[in-house]
């Protein structure tokens, strides 16, 4: 895995097949958390369909939605107010569908150019950002290290530390304990996905400050 940067207008990193493979299949959980069914089936059956909207539901809700259950998912839509029980059941009566839709299309543009590449032009291993849509594969990030955080038990920068000195721990002084060989994987998953995204923030900063130092000079000119 390496760092994205900015290449030919757009911000690329390099993920090879392995990496492609276990990024997506995160990307698909989440999206399957989320409502929108496995995005693998999706392809397979329909290529044409858009799980973003199929089952989740456009139309303003009368009704009031509960809470979810599963705390992953209550990571990913958290109540408006912790305070106000009312005003968060109507915050999420109003909101919850359209964030689902939006959280789930950014989940299938991300899988896609995970598993599709970048097309034409690119490395097979080049994961190709537009600058443009830098902010939302960030937010996507955050997303999936909310719902890998939540399955790692990390609820603080303390919890977070801790993992990052257990990771660098030597597996083979530990247990054959197949929960701690899928702990330290999740770990390592949430590691990477974690500079993974610090390094696509600071891109998208130095494209910010390319494009001021630009806006400058011509205004200079």
């Amino acid at each position: 895995m390496r760092a994205f940067r900015r290449e030919r207008g757009s911000l690329v990193a390099e993920l090879d097949a392995t990496e492609r493979g276990v990024v997506a299949a995160v990307v698909a959980d989440v999206a399957d958390l989320l409502g929108a069914g496995r995005l693998e089936e999706r392809a397979a059956a329909a290529p044409d369909a858009d799980p973003a909207v199929e089952g989740l539901g456009m139309s303003l809700r009368t009704q009031e939605i509960e809470p979810p259950e599963d705390d992953a998912v209550r990571r990913l839509l958290p109540d408006a107010s912790v305070d106000d029980e009312e005003v968060a059941a109507e915050f999420r009566r109003l909101t919850e569908d359209d964030l689902r839709r939006v959280k789930v299309e950014r989940l299938t543009w991300l899988w896609d150019m995970l598993t599709t590449g970048a097309g034409a032009g690119w490395p097979a291993d080049a994961l190709v950002v537009p600058v443009e849509r830098g902010g939302s594969v960030a937010a996507t990030l955050t997303d999936l290290r909310l719902v890998l955080a939540d399955r790692l038990g990390l609820h603080d920068d303390e919890d977070a530390e801790s993992l990052y000195v257990e990771l660098d721990g030597d597996p083979s002084e530990e247990d054959d304990d197949p929960q701690s060989e899928v702990r330290r994987y999740l770990g390592a998953v949430y590691v990477s996905l974690s500079w993974l995204q610090e390094t696509l923030m600071a891109a998208l900063l130095d494209d910010l400050g390319r494009s001021g130092r630009a806006g400058k000079d011509g205004q200079g000119a």
